[in-house]
């Protein structure tokens, strides 16, 4: 028998040093937190890598809807622009 025996404190610190990062890794990965990347070492998740890939066809398309919507936009600013010129003529005849 040891000459002094483990004090029950002793037994709770030792029992704590256990239980509470087990606990916190329990919480967290419950979370949908990844404390440690466990589950990219595991392999329960994969990076997703989708690869880009844009058709000739599609980038074509997508130009001209730009080109199109670049110039529905110039004409509205060109419209504002007088719009605003306007209000300011006003204004300052009022005045």
């Amino acid at each position: 028998m040891p000459k002094r025996r483990m004090t029950p404190f002793a037994r709770f610190f030792i029992v704590m040093l256990i239980v509470v990062p087990l606990a916190y890794f329990g919480a967290s990965w419950y979370n949908g937190d990844d404390p440690l990347g466990l589950r990219e070492r595991v392999g329960l998740e994969k990076p997703s890598s989708t690869p880009t890939t844009v058709k000739a066809d599609d980038e074509s398309a997508s130009v001209e809807s730009l080109e199109l919507r670049i110039d529905q936009l110039e004409e509205q600013l060109k419209q504002c622009r007088q719009e605003l010129q306007e209000l300011k003529t006003q204004n300052s005849t009022q005045q």
